[in-house]
């Protein structure tokens, strides 16, 4: 893995950057704000075990629920850029954008294998 990979994946607006560079006045689309999706993606991690347990037990269980928000801080920031990359289009809704980042972060184990799958 080389340090370019690495930031290649970080990198949040390469899809929508233009190729060519462009003078300030040519008025291009300005990419959304990545934090209401970073929030979305996250509070799908966070919510995921206690759907989990209330599906289960049929009790909503939160005693765990500080320490398993620290965790989803770290995974959301590791698998948000795939989650971005791949959910974001500047011509949909931010909405609908939000709700498939939720999504994916409900099924966060998937994408932390694909995470780390990508980095390898």
């Amino acid at each position: 893995m080389t340090l370019n990979s690495v930031i290649q994946y970080f990198d949040l607006a390469a899809a929508t950057r233009p190729k060519n560079a462009l003078g300030v006045s040519t008025g291009g689309v300005r990419p959304a704000s990545w934090v209401p999706q970073y929030a979305s993606l996250l509070v799908g991690i966070a919510v995921q075990p206690l759907f989990e347990s209330y599906r289960l037990t049929g009790v909503w269980d939160t005693a765990r629920f500080p320490n398993w928000f620290l965790f989803s801080m770290i995974v959301a920031l590791l698998v948000f850029p795939a989650v971005y990359k791949n959910a974001y289009d500047p011509l949909k809704p931010v909405f609908v954008q939000l709700c498939s980042i939720f999504a994916s972060g409900i099924g966060w184990q998937a994408l932390m294998q694909t995470a780390i799958k990508l980095r390898q």
